[in-house]
């Protein structure tokens, strides 16, 4: 089979879309010793309906004593505790008290203190977008730091969810078998 340059554009360009889609990015703040914040913009570029909540995940082991600092007023915030006697990781949770984020909006204003028991600065995190009504997870990812951010933390990498990747392969096969079927079509063995 013959790999052509569109074959490959279409390939990287869906890998990218992926990437691309940072729906969570943060600004890490050291505003004292081991206490930390983390400053959230949400911005719902994936889902067609309105975001009504979100959640970021504290991993157990890492990080202590989540404490809301603010959050627009149109949103309710709160945050659980790392729990080693579950064991379960803590959370910040934001619900909407209207409407919520529509399709293609951003909202910022979100922050969250926490004493960062780890080593150098603390990192990205998993959240979720959840449906406020079911509470089933509409969309997963990894926060990513904020591009011109005031805060300092290390330059985090979308990672790829697995789902999405096996997604995007899948299509791929599948483009790749239908070219090959239409060039088969087209030169029939004799």
């Amino acid at each position: 089979m013959k790999v052509t340059p569109r074959l490959l554009a279409l390939a990287f360009g869906m890998l990218a879309l992926h990437a691309a889609n940072a729906q969570v990015t943060y600004t890490a703040t050291d505003i004292s010793g081991s206490t930390w914040e983390y400053d959230y913009t949400v911005s719902n570029t994936v889902l067609s309906s309105n975001l009504t909540e979100f959640t970021t995940f504290f991993t157990l082991g890492e990080y202590s004593n989540l404490v809301t600092e603010t959050s627009p007023g149109n949103w309710s915030p709160i945050a659980a505790q790392p729990d080693p006697s579950l064991p379960a990781d803590g959370f910040y949770d934001a619900l909407a008290l209207d409407a919520g984020l529509a399709s293609g909006g951003s909202q910022s204003g979100f922050a969250v203190q926490f004493t960062y028991l780890g080593s150098g600065t603390p990192g990205s995190q998993l959240f979720n977008f959840v449906d406020s009504n079911s509470f089933a997870t509409l969309f997963a990812g990894q926060t990513t730091l904020s591009s011109g951010g005031s805060g300092s933390g290390p330059t985090s990498v979308p990672e790829i969810d697995p789902s999405s990747l096996v997604s995007a392969m899948t299509l791929l096969l599948g483009v790749l078998a239908v070219m090959r079927g239409r060039r088969l079509s087209r030169n029939p063995v004799r």
